[in-house]
C-alpha cells in the first residue's frame, strides 16, 4: 500500500470534535497529507463543542477512487440509525482495502452494518456494543484495548484519541516521521519530554577522561565504589547515582569528561580521586527511559532529533539519573535522561 496522500474527515452536527483533533493537527502540521472535510450535503455543521465547520465537500462531490484514508469521528447520532448515506462509500472503500478509522460511536456504526464482522476490533465497551447492536455477530473478534488495527480498519474507544492518532500515523506509514513522532510524545502517557530548569545541588563525584568504548567497564563497579566512598567520607546521600557528560558528541574516537557521583546534603573537602562541588543550575530537555540501557542510544537519538527539529541548540552537557537499577531484570530499569540546551 502506498502512503496516503489525503485523509477525508467526515463531519456532522454533534460530531465529537476532540476525537480526530490530534490526528488532523499532526497530519496538517508535520506531514504533506491533505486533510479534507466532508459532510452529507456540504453545508456547515456544528460540532459537539459548538464549533461551526464549513466542510470542503459534500458526499456527492466525492470520488471514491481518489480517497486514500477515511476518518469517522464519534457523536451520538452515529449510533441511532442516521448516516445511512455513507454506506456505499464505506463499502467501496473497504472493498478496495483502503484504510478506514473509526472511534467511539463510529465503531458502533461500523458494527451495526457488518464492517467489523471479519476483523479484530474494539469500541467503548463490549457489553454496551452488544446492547446497541442487537445483531452484533463478532464478539469473538472483540479486543479490550485502547485501539486495534486489523485489515486496514482501525477502531478505538472514545477515550483513546492519542492512541488512535498513533495507530493512524502507523497505518499511513508516517511513524518514521521524526518531527511528527517527537510532537506525539508529548501526549503519550509516560513518554513525554519535559523542559526542565534543574536547580544547583551538592555533588560528590569522581571524574574521568574517557572514550565511548570505556563506559561499559564503569557500569556497576563505579556506582558501588562511589556510594562506599561517600559513606566513608561521612556524607549524607540525597539522591540516586548521576552520570554527567561534558563535551560528548557521539564520536566514538573523541575523549570527553564524565563525572559519576551522587547528590549529597552537605559538601566537604575530600581526598582525590574524589571531589565535592555544587553542580550548577542546568537547563535541559528530559525524558524517562524505561528498560534496558542497551536502548539508551535510541532514546537519546529520538530526543536529540526532536530538539534539532524544533530549533533548540544543545549545550554539550548531558546528565543521566539512575533512578532504579536492576541487573537481573533490566526491563525494570528507570533512567532520567537530561540533554542540556542553550538558554535563548
Amino acid at each position: 500500500m502506498q502512503p496516503a496522500k489525503n485523509c477525508y474527515l467526515y463531519v456532522f452536527d454533534g460530531y465529537a470534535d476532540w476525537e480526530p483533533a490530534l490526528t488532523v493537527y499532526g497530519l496538517s502540521n508535520f506531514t504533506k497529507t491533505e486533510v479534507i472535510t466532508f459532510s452529507l450535503d456540504g453545508q456547515p455543521v456544528t460540532s459537539g463543542g459548538n464549533v461551526v465547520v464549513q466542510p470542503a465537500k459534500s458526499l456527492a462531490d466525492l470520488d471514491p477512487a481518489v480517497i486514500d484514508f477515511l476518518l469517522l469521528p464519534g457523536g451520538a447520532s452515529m449510533k441511532n440509525g442516521k448516516h445511512q448515506a455513507l454506506l456505499p462509500l464505506l463499502k467501496q472503500h473497504v472493498q478496495a482495502q483502503k484504510p478506514l478509522a473509526a472511534i467511539c460511536d463510529a465503531t458502533v456504526f461500523l458494527a451495526h452494518h457488518g464492517f467489523l464482522d471479519q476483523v479484530q476490533h474494539t469500541s467503548n465497551d463490549l457489553q454496551l456494543l452488544k446492547r446497541l447492536v442487537p445483531d452484533y455477530k463478532a464478539e469473538n473478534r472483540y479486543v479490550k484495548a485502547p485501539v486495534i488495527t486489523d485489515g486496514h480498519i482501525i477502531t478505538a474507544a472514545g477515550t483513546s484519541m492519542v492512541e488512535f492518532a498513533q495507530a493512524i500515523y502507523k497505518e499511513m506509514q508516517l511513524d518514521t516521521n521524526e518531527q511528527l513522532a517527537f510532537w506525539l510524545q508529548f501526549f503519550l502517557k509516560g513518554t513525554a519530554p519535559e523542559l526542565e530548569q534543574v536547580a544547583p545541588f551538592h555533588f560528590f563525584y569522581r571524574s574521568y577522561r574517557i572514550k565511548l568504548a570505556g563506559i561499559p567497564a564503569l557500569v556497576r563497579n563505579v556506582a558501588r565504589e562511589i556510594v562506599s566512598a561517600a559513606v566513608a567520607n561521612d556524607l549524607e546521600l540525597a539522591g540516586p547515582q548521576h552520570w554527567h557528560y561534558y563535551g560528548f558528541t557521539g564520536d566514538p574516537e573523541q575523549e570527553f569528561t564524565l563525572e559519576i557521583g551522587v547528590p549529597v546534603i552537605t559538601p566537604k573537602t575530600v581526598r582525590p580521586p574524589y571531589a565535592c562541588k555544587t553542580a550548577p543550575g542546568f537547563t535541559c530537555v528530559s525524558t524517562l527511559h524505561r528498560g534496558d540501557w542497551q536502548q539508551l542510544g535510541k532514546t537519546y537519538e529520538q530526543l536529540i532529533n526532536g530538539l534539532l527539529l524544533t530549533g533548540m541548540q544543545m549545550s554539550g552537557h548531558n546528565r543521566e539519573q539512575y533512578i532504579h537499577c536492576d541487573f537481573e531484570n533490566t526491563a525494570a530499569n528507570l533512567t532520567r535522561i537530561q540533554v542540556g540546551i542553550k538558554n535563548v
